[in-house]
């Protein structure tokens, strides 16, 4: 069976819009649950010391119809369970109702606090919270830092209007929960407060850090929005979804922000203090794999996560690419640019040209954020910047990138040959051939490579911190139809004068790179080797 993922994404926004949008005879036969019950336009719901919930006003307008309150606190029963230990084999939980009990939870008052919280038809048993979770422990000195995994899945079943009103009630409870371990641990801000929301769960994490302004005269030191959900949030009032008022620093990382009917469910605008849009914000490399494939990578996952591996693959990747990020060497740089297929065609390849941004994607990027206002790179008051990065199609994710200029030659027998049609692919090495990047193609699509004309493209590959040589693989595109492609008298080639080789991320590496003595770049073969040496000037 294939099916394409924004088809898969597409039925499962289907999914959604009729668990809404249908009667509950027709939702009964489909998915066997109720739709959520309406409420008064004008009613408003109080829930005690977490305060009233109205359902008007920007909550509720044109292109975001619902009215729908948040289920009662113990209906949803969101859970709050802390880790302190690298092993992740003792808990705590922490009770709202007992605040003496926070003195013995174990929690450094000097180390850092991170809240992770899942979304849609999740719970807090998802595993990617667990992957996360444990990175973020074994990256700081043991007993340093707390983790505190935020189980709302009371709350974050289908209909999902009703789990998108339930978020902003467990957001404000999420608010007391921080407040009460400021208050017991009399800690002096929240500076080392970090929380991490996923779709559903990003906007909540913003509800959380809204709530600890308006209700406690505190904010929150940082909030990672990984792929924010887009239905009912998008072109929304900033109090409605997540948005860089709602922390010190807001950094969001953009997977799924296809359009709604293309199966897209991550927003698509920019709502933090910087954006990352790898691989465009959609389409990520290794998420067109088929039902068959995902399954055999995937044999010790439940039927769920290899559904949602299936489904939701471009939406999982921003949780990915964090918890990569985090103890990683890679760098995950982004950089600004005019658009990604501007960052493609190699536009925005240097971090030191005026105008132009480069930062790391995930964990550290508050990090290069501070640093570039100290430095004066970069302006509060400034339009938040955008960054575009490309990754590779399987874990390790993180890919650097090169600036890869290909010079086909001019000489008599390049130009008597004539120009082919075919793709190129090249794979670099280190100087004792023991360590070599994948074969990174130059082009998705083949292209003609015509005498006497040079081509420049971005392309993702492996860190080689000192590369030395290169192979390149040329594979030739013949069509039946079209005689002009047919080779029966010499073997499809194409000459290159040389090839040069820049990275991004690092200005050491510049190579230029040629075949020995000009020699024809035969078609699929690997035996094309290219040489600095080789280079006549």
């Amino acid at each position: 069976m294939y099916v394409a993922n924004t088809t898969g994404g597409l039925m499962l926004q289907t999914m959604l819009y009729l668990a809404n949008h249908t009667s509950r005879a027709a939702v009964n036969t489909l998915i066997d649950l109720p739709p959520a019950p309406k409420s008064d336009i004008n009613e408003v719901k109080c829930f005690g010391v977490y305060g009233c919930f109205p359902i008007n006003g920007p909550w509720n307008t044109v292109t975001r119809s619902i009215s729908v309150h948040p289920q009662k606190p113990s209906e949803i029963e969101p859970h709050f369970t802390l880790y302190t230990r690298r092993q992740f084999d003792q808990h705590k939980y922490i009770d709202l109702n007992d605040p003496d009990s926070v003195q013995n939870l174990g929690i450094n008052v000097a180390g850092k606090i991170y809240l992770l919280v899942h979304g849609y038809l999740e719970s807090g048993e998802i595993p990617w919270m667990w992957t996360m979770g444990k990175a973020l422990l074994n990256h700081e000195p043991e007993g340093e830092c707390a983790v505190i995994l935020i189980d709302w899945g009371g709350g974050a079943s289908p209909p999902y209007v009703q789990a998108v009103a339930n978020i902003r009630l467990v957001g404000a409870i999420t608010a007391h929960v921080v407040h009460m371990l400021y208050e017991e641990l009399q800690l002096p801000n929240l500076d080392n407060v970090h929380i991490i929301g996923h779709s559903l769960g990003a906007h909540l994490s913003g509800y959380a850090g809204y709530h600890l302004q308006s209700d406690f005269g505190l904010k929150v030191a940082r909030i990672t929005g990984l792929d924010p959900a887009a239905p009912l949030f998008t072109d929304t009032d900033p109090i409605v979804r997540l948005d860089r008022s709602d922390a010190h620093f807001v950094d969001i990382v953009h997977t799924d922000a296809n359009p709604l009917m293309k199966g897209g469910l991550g927003i698509n605008q920019r709502l933090g203090h910087i954006d990352f849009f790898p691989n465009g914000g959609f389409d990520n490399p290794g998420c067109d794999k088929k039902l068959q494939d995902v399954m055999k990578s995937n044999k010790k996952g439940s039927l769920f996560s290899t559904m949602q591996e299936f489904l939701g693959c471009n939406h999982i990747r921003s949780q990915q690419y964090f918890t990569e990020s985090i103890g990683s060497k890679c760098p995950f740089i982004g950089n600004t640019c005019e658009s990604f297929d501007s960052f493609k065609e190699a536009k925005c390849t240097s971090c030191d040209e005026p105008g132009h941004l480069c930062m790391r994607m995930g964990f550290h990027s508050v990090e290069d954020y501070n640093d570039h206002l100290e430095r004066g790179l970069l302006s509060k008051q400034d339009p938040p910047p955008i960054f575009y990065l490309m990754t590779g199609d399987h874990k390790p994710f993180c890919r650097l990138h090169y600036k890869i200029t290909v010079r086909v030659s001019s000489h008599d027998e390049s130009t008597l040959h004539g120009g082919e049609i075919g793709t190129l692919s090249i794979r670099l090495h280190d100087e004792n051939g023991k360590k070599s990047t994948e074969r990174m193609k130059f082009s998705p699509k083949a292209m003609y490579f015509e005498p006497g004309y040079q081509y420049t493209a971005l392309v993702p590959g492996k860190d080689l911190h000192d590369p030395d040589h290169a192979t390149v693989f040329w594979e030739y595109q013949t069509n039946l139809l079209n005689p002009l492609t047919w080779r029966i008298l010499s073997s499809p080639r194409i000459y290159l004068e040389y090839i040069l080789i820049e990275s991004m991320e690092s200005s050491d590496i510049y190579l230029k790179l040629c075949p020995l003595n000009e020699s024809a770049i035969l078609s699929n073969t690997e035996k094309n080797v290219l040489h600095t040496s080789y280079c006549k000037d």
